[in-house]
């Protein structure tokens, strides 16, 4: 009896149809590197030239002896005459000078160009005190109070609240002794404004230096001379006494020589 063979089918192959044939995959080309061909100098990419900073600014040459000396003399001499100084102070304010921080040369070509300038920026740094824009009420209250304790007066301020943040503004309850005022305020100006209603009956007062920038600087005196420093080219002082320079071209009120803004209205008129 013969044997039948019987085919076994193959995977992928169905009864009836054809074997259906799967492409060999392709092995995936190894990536391409691009090799950066050496340029005329045989570096791989050119380099840019380093920019050379700019060398700092030399400082001026120091000031000859005589020439420092005289007009340390006349400016010192100058003060005195205004009531800003007394005259034992000349040899603390020559070494105060000496310390101009470009130094003397720059002190004695400031001078002679701008005299308001050099004398205003002298002061301040030796007697005055600063307050910057964003000021602190109660650190201005102890440079306030370190002043007035060579007068043997204090000031103490409580209730200091905020009415307007936005504005920043300001109050607090200043007192002296039995003396209380209540003070608005939006800057160190205003502040010292109302400290200067509770010193005026013992005829002293903070005078306003000028510092052609925003912030304050300011300088305790006793009986000012206004007439002086209304007229005087060896320093700015700021006050409504002062104002005889013109007028504000902002509110129209009356403004100060070489005055860096307004006390009315706040306008900037310049930095000289």
């Amino acid at each position: 009896m013969p044997f039948k063979f019987w085919k076994r089918e193959k995977p992928g192959k169905e009864k009836g149809g054809a074997e259906e044939k799967t492409a060999p995959e392709k092995e995936a080309a190894p990536p391409k590197v691009d090799v950066a061909a050496p340029d005329s100098a045989g570096s791989a990419a050119a380099v840019a030239p380093t920019a050379q900073a700019p060398a700092p600014a030399e400082k001026p040459p120091e000031a000859a002896p005589t020439d420092l000396d005289a007009a340390v003399a006349e400016l010192h001499a100058g003060l005195v005459d205004l009531g800003l100084t007394i005259p034992g102070t000349k040899v603390v304010f020559e070494k105060k000078v000496a310390a101009y921080p470009e130094g003397t040369g720059a002190f004695l070509a400031t001078y002679r160009a701008m005299p308001y300038r050099a004398g205003t920026r002298v002061l301040a740094g030796w007697l005055g005190f600063r307050a910057p824009a964003d000021f602190d009420p109660e650190k201005l209250l102890t440079d306030v109070n370190l002043r007035l304790s060579s007068f043997k007066l204090s000031l103490q301020m409580t209730d200091l609240t905020w009415l307007d943040q936005e504005l920043s503004l300001r109050k607090g309850r200043l007192r002296m002794g039995d003396v209380e005022r209540v003070v608005r305020f939006k800057d160190a100006r205003d502040f010292i404004r109302g400290v200067n209603d509770l010193i005026a009956p013992r005829k002293l007062a903070f005078l306003e230096l000028e510092t052609w920038s925003s912030d304050f600087a300011f300088l305790l005196v006793r009986d000012p001379h206004w007439d002086k420093l209304a007229a005087t080219k060896l320093v700015v002082v700021k006050a409504p006494q002062t104002a005889v320079g013109g007028e504000c071209g902002e509110c129209g009120a009356a403004v100060g020589e070489n005055w860096h803004d307004c006390l009315s209205c706040g306008a900037v008129f310049g930095t000289d």
